[in-house]
């Protein structure tokens, strides 16, 4: 029920991207494309914006209260705002999307912190994080499938059957035993936290990896120079985006290098972030906007396990410190596409370059900060 919830929260997210750029043309306050491009961009980022502000207060309820009350009225508040979208007006889709960031900021730190309540060992934690991490993405990439199928069965509203399945993850959750607080697990094996400089570098990677891919989902859904894309196209690059990200989670469920080498995958999946955001701009055809998007999704998905495993260097679990990196990943996911918003048309690449360019000053920097610990086993 857990890999439900998060996929639940993030196919709430990409679920309405594609639908966006219509949405705001049924609502026309200002005919003019740089006003369509603005709401577009603003519609896109106040989603994760909502995320940054709540995602450190559920955290921080969870580490002092009974978490379990927060996730399953997260999920009841998901489906609340996100099934009326297409029948409200710009100012409403507004509020809908605040809702959804604030439930999703909710549901993603408390199922992993939840998930990680009954973990005694650092491998263990890992792949439970893998696990959910991957059903995160796998929202991602279902999202926008499931939004199209919507909306042939209820074209005014395209996420109520979305809603309608929510609301059925929350009430079976209600059923569902979750563990409680970790406090039988031995504190000797697990490691303490990391270093401050270490755990600001994580936070830093975070934040770059979620709004370079964010920066290029915003790219894709305004108006584009050399071509453009039908909402169809744009709904398969998201899923192609999504699937890559699973694919991603998958091979390193599968592989340990997330507890034995994740300083190795850090310096590798930045390299590739940062080529991915540099070509982007230069692209003109369908094929190469999908191998550069899926490149970007694949670097981007393991940053963000690497650095949610590793955040409190897989100590004692903490709602607060996974609600931090949550806010970590959503300052980039909200950043990027208000600089893309209002940047002019010919600006826009110049962002994508600019974060490309400090993913490669983080590559150089990262084996400086975060250094070998030879005296940790595996397993802390």
């Amino acid at each position: 029920m857990l890999l439900l919830a998060v996929a639940a929260a993030s196919a709430g997210q990409t679920g309405i991207l594609a639908f966006l750029p219509t949405l705001v043309d049924h609502n026309p306050v200002d005919a003019s494309p740089r006003v369509h491009d603005l709401n577009v961009a603003l519609l896109t980022a106040i989603h994760p914006l909502a995320a940054l502000l709540f995602a450190p207060l559920w955290g921080w309820l969870a580490d002092r209260m009974d978490y379990r009350i927060s996730l399953r009225t997260a999920l009841i508040l998901l489906a609340l705002v996100i099934a009326p979208i297409g029948t409200v007006s710009v100012p409403a889709l507004y509020l809908l999307r605040i809702g959804a960031g604030i439930a999703a900021a909710a549901i993603i730190p408390l199922a992993l912190l939840s998930a990680s309540f009954s973990a005694q060992e650092r491998s263990e934690r890992a792949q439970r994080f893998a696990w959910l991490t991957a059903f995160v993405f796998l929202g991602d990439m279902v999202g926008p499938i499931l939004a199209e199928a919507g909306a042939r069965l209820t074209p005014r509203t395209p996420l109520l059957m979305m809603g309608l399945a929510v609301s059925a993850i929350a009430i079976a959750l209600c059923f569902v035993r979750l563990p409680d607080r970790c406090v039988a697990c031995p504190v000797s094996s697990l490691s303490k936290g990391q270093s401050q400089p270490v755990a600001a570098m994580l936070l830093l990677i975070a934040m770059v990896s979620g709004g370079g891919l964010a920066a290029m989902h915003v790219d894709l859904l305004v108006s584009r120079a050399d071509y453009l894309l039908d909402r169809e196209e744009i709904a398969l690059m998201l899923s192609l985006c999504g699937l890559a990200m699973l694919a991603a989670q998958l091979f390193h469920q599968r592989v340990p290098w997330v507890v034995t080498a994740p300083r190795l995958i850090a310096c590798t999946t930045l390299a590739l972030l940062a080529g991915a955001l540099l070509t982007f701009s230069h692209i003109s055809s369908v094929i190469s906007t999908a191998g550069v998007i899926i490149t970007a999704g694949w670097s981007s998905a393991s940053l963000r396990l690497v650095t949610s495993f590793w955040i409190s260097g897989a100590g004692l679990p903490s709602g607060w410190k996974l609600g931090l990196q949550h806010a970590a990943a959503s300052i980039g996911q909200a950043l990027a596409p208000l600089a893309i918003a209002f940047a002019e048309p010919a600006g826009r690449p110049s962002i994508l370059t600019g974060i490309g360019g400090i993913s490669i000053l983080m590559l150089f920097a990262l084996p400086f900060v975060w250094r070998r610990e030879p005296q940790r086993t595996v397993e802390g």
